[in-house]
């Protein structure tokens, strides 16, 4: 962290550091508007060891190079252990706004609360937001771990109106509604940065900002230039891997002209110089309003929609600078608010007022001179570590140890009536709910636990939760209820003898602890601790969903490796196969390729530095892509040689020597490579028809090469820029493959298959998040491929699952070796068969149940 010898009046928290410009100017907003005040500055980068979306910045992105142009005062990137030695540094704490007490959010963690800020230091919050209307997404533990911390604020500011009553009504804190940062600072101030600007588009434009490009959103923007005469469109791309694929979409748009370097300044000057604006982005929609541009806006649900129409509501405009991803021509044609006519009187006046009194809010939240808390009544909060007991006979023996409190239920002390209990350090809130969150060992042939509170007045108490066990229980765990108290004097934590019984019965408590948490958090959570029928079905789903994304994280981090092979073939075939696109094209561009181009030339210099082999297909495909580049070029006398000097001299050889047939383009007509069954003239409806689910194989041996030949066939597969990500792997020891279906369990009742493959995606291949189900897709392609090549070749085939939790496959994984970054598709069970054995008919449903025809309308 910053050296211990400067220190700063406030630190600031938040995702500053973001890839994108919504982020970079908020945090800017609050940047200066803090200092402003007369407060010194430090902005703190995002910790890192809390789960996989907390990752390594890079350095030379386009937030870090606008923090170093602004003159940010920054930390490092350290593991949030370091967090503590801050308080040394900073008198106030303060975290942004942006959606960082969003529980949906994988990157919201601990830090974005201040847990680690000391008592002798102040918490603020400015214009933070939980997210989307709604409470149902606050579950009991983030609601348990997070209010006490948001209660020890000093002051709690928001952007949305509603959440206002989500501090209140969840986290028991009230909260003050301030503008978002971005309207902190005046247009001049914007102005004044936009004169910075590298890139300065010319004349009366469009300008179109999308976070999330679509052509459906592209036709919109298309439509509204149709309506107001524009000649010319400006498309701003989203900083955040956008740039490809706003040029992409928008290529064949002749009016359109993509800003050519990525940056805030560039952003904004983009901004203040348009005659119209068309966004899917919430603070593109605010900085129309700061500009006063007239604009349109494409809610972005993926976003939060809510955000949009409390902004424009603010703004006074409620929906009517809304346009639909879906609206044609003739839909804008018709929209009355659709024009270059806006009226900002009253954007103007919320603005001003609103940062005037958010300024002020924000003074009296920073100043040391003042006090306060943001808490409405601070929660309850226990925790008795090797809590002492009492007991209501000599049924219980109680000895406490160094490492918890041992309880012993003597023999014959199983019975209703022996009770057990320790005291908390004051009553429980008549009213008020409570998480109970147990830490301890349970020694019991019993199935269930009952937790009670007690009465130490009256000797009365109630069951307030059912610990459900496994049988001959005696493992550590933790075990949580929640309740709700209604009557006075409940200030103990009782176990009964009852339920505790067999051999050495008892427990061994480390600690019990309560948390109070709001009486509707504890009703939802009961709720859905019911008997629901899908209570299991959620709970397990959301468990492999997150292992499977856990999975991808890890991937994509070791795949990013510099040591990592099968991560630089995925970047450098991603970046070829979009320069092959281009080269196919009728309408052909030349000197294309703007991104593609360096990205390969970046990847294919890396990986000759490397020392890898020359003789890699990857790099030998890449290699004859640009070959074809560079020739067509030559051929219509366009100079590339700027996109040339990109690679580096061994590059330029192997791209000059390299075999022309591995890459670039080729008529449709042509074969793509050999054909190793060149006699075969099967037709394909007879392959098609004639593939059955064979589980009955012969003696007979499955050759090498005929699995092979049905690996070729499948390669033939689509794959998502041409990635090639699948895998197979094949098995043909009778032991192997018996205890690996053993564990998969769909081949119960038949004899083992003389050959078992499983088909795997890598997930090194992928680059991006929301390439999420890609490996699926690719996977299910190649897989029905590899059955008909299978088919081709003769052999006998059946596809068996890898529908299981994580137990089983990690089981198979230890048998067979199969690495973590590659994910199952599914076993097929591969061999010879008898011609007349017997299949299941499985019939077929009808055309008109699985085509659904939509018409024109």
């Amino acid at each position: 962290m910053s050296a211990p010898t400067k220190t700063y009046d406030v630190a600031i928290l938040g995702w500053w550091y973001g890839k994108n410009y919504g982020s970079i100017l908020t945090y800017y907003g609050l940047n200066r508007a803090v200092e402003s005040l007369g407060r010194s500055v430090l902005m703190v980068h995002e910790p890192l060891g809390y789960n996989g979306y907390r990752v390594h910045w890079p350095t030379d992105i386009v937030s870090m190079d606008f923090a170093r142009r602004v003159g940010y005062e920054h930390t490092e990137q350290e593991h949030f252990s370091a967090l503590p030695r801050l308080n040394d540094v900073a008198r106030t704490f303060v975290v942004g706004s942006d959606q960082l007490w969003n529980p949906l959010i994988g990157r919201v963690n601990d830090d974005l609360f201040l847990d680690f800020v000391g008592p002798e230091n102040e918490r603020v919050a400015y214009g933070t937001s939980f997210g989307n209307r709604g409470t149902d997404k606050f579950k009991v533990p983030f609601v348990a771990k997070h209010s006490g911390h948001l209660q020890q604020f000093k002051a709690i500011s928001v952007r949305e109106e509603y959440a206002i009553d989500t501090a209140r009504d969840v986290f028991g804190v009230k909260a003050s509604l301030v503008v978002d940062p971005v309207f902190l600072l005046p247009k001049e101030h914007y102005g004044d940065l936009a004169d910075r600007a590298t890139v300065s588009p010319e004349g009366d434009y469009l300008a179109v900002f999308f976070l999330d490009p679509s052509p459906e959103k592209k036709a919109v923007a298309q439509a509204i230039a149709d309506k107001l005469g524009f000649d010319k469109i400006v498309v701003i791309p989203n900083p955040d891997e956008g740039r490809e694929k706003a040029t992409e979409l928008f290529a064949d748009e002749p009016r359109a002209e993509v800003l050519a370097e990525d940056a805030p300044e560039n952003f904004l000057r983009a901004y203040r110089d348009a005659g119209y604006v068309v966004t899917d982005s919430f603070h593109g929609s605010a900085f129309s309003a700061i500009f006063e541009k007239p604009f349109s806006s494409i809610y972005n649900a993926k976003r939060g929609a809510d955000r949009f129409k409390n902004l424009l509501a603010s703004l006074g405009f409620g929906d009517q600078r809304r346009v639909l991803e879906t609206d044609t021509t003739t839909t804008i044609a018709e929209n009355p608010f659709v024009t270059r006519e806006i009226d900002f009187t009253k954007a103007r006046e919320y603005i001003e007022s609103g940062r005037a009194s958010s300024l002020e809010w924000l003074k009296a939240a920073l100043d040391p001179a003042t006090s306060g808390s943001a808490a409405i009544r601070p929660f309850q909060r226990f925790t008795l570590t090797n809590p002492e007991f009492s007991a209501s006979s000599n049924a219980w023996r109680i000895s406490r140890k160094a490492t918890g409190t041992r309880l012993k239920v003597a023999r014959g002390g199983s019975v209703l009536g022996n009770l057990v209990w320790t005291d908390l350090p004051e009553a429980l809130t008549p009213g008020s709910a409570y998480q109970l969150t147990l830490d301890w060992t349970p020694r019991t042939d019993a199935r269930t636990v009952n937790v009670h509170v007690r009465n130490p007045e009256t000797g009365s108490f109630r069951v307030v939760g059912k610990v459900t066990l496994p049988e001959g229980s005696s493992e550590a765990r933790q075990d949580t209820v929640t309740f709700q108290v209604s009557d006075p004097g409940f200030s103990q934590v009782m176990l009964g003898a009852v339920h505790f019984s067999g051999r050495r019965a008892g427990a061994d408590v480390r600690s019990v602890a309560l948390q109070e948490i709001p009486a509707g958090v504890a009703a939802r959570a009961r709720r859905r601790t019911g008997k629901s029928p899908a209570q299991g079905f959620a709970k397990q789903a959301m468990a492999l969903a997150l292992a499977d994304q856990e999975r991808q994280v890890r991937s994509y981090e070791t795949a990013h490796k510099a040591s990592k092979v099968s991560g630089a073939r995925a970047r450098m075939i991603f970046h070829a196969h979009a320069i092959e696109k281009g080269l196919s094209r009728s309408n052909f561009r030349p000197g294309f390729g703007k991104i593609a181009v360096p990205g390969l030339a970046k990847e294919m210099n890396a990986w000759l530095s490397a020392g890898y082999s020359t003789d890699d297909p990857y790099v030998q495909s890449s290699a004859a892509v640009m070959k074809t580049y560079f020739d067509r070029h030559a051929a219509l006398q366009t100079d590339v040689s700027a996109f040339r000097q990109l690679f580096s001299g061994a590059a330029q050889d192997l791209i000059d020597n390299t075999r022309h047939h591995e890459g670039g383009v080729l008529p449709a007509e042509q074969v793509r490579e050999i054909r190793l069954d060149e006699d075969d003239h099967r037709g394909f409806l007879d392959v098609v028809y004639g593939r059955r689910s064979v589980r009955e194989f012969t003696d007979e041996p499955v050759s090498d090469e005929d699995v092979s030949r049905a690996v070729q066939i499948a390669m033939q597969s689509p794959s998502v820029c041409n990635r090639q990500a699948a895998r197979v792997h094949q098995f043909e020891d009778p032991q192997i493959i018996k205890s690996v279906l053993d564990i998969q369990g769909g081949f119960n009742g038949y004899a083992m298959p003389p050959r078992l493959l499983l088909v795997t995606a890598d997930l090194d291949a992928f680059l991006f998040a929301p390439e999420r189900n890609q490996p699926f897709v690719d996977g299910g392609l190649f897989m029905m491929s590899l059955l008909l090549g299978l088919t081709q070749t003769g052999l006998g085939s059946c596809s068996l699952n890898t529908a299981m939790g994580t137990a089983k496959e990690s089981a198979i994984r230890k048998i067979i070796d199969i690495p973590d970054n590659e994910v199952f598709i599914s076993f097929v069970a591969v061999g010879h068969y008898d011609q007349q054995v017997l299949v299941p008919r499985s019939k077929r449903t009808h055309v008109q149940d699985v085509l659904v025809r939509h018409t024109a309308r």
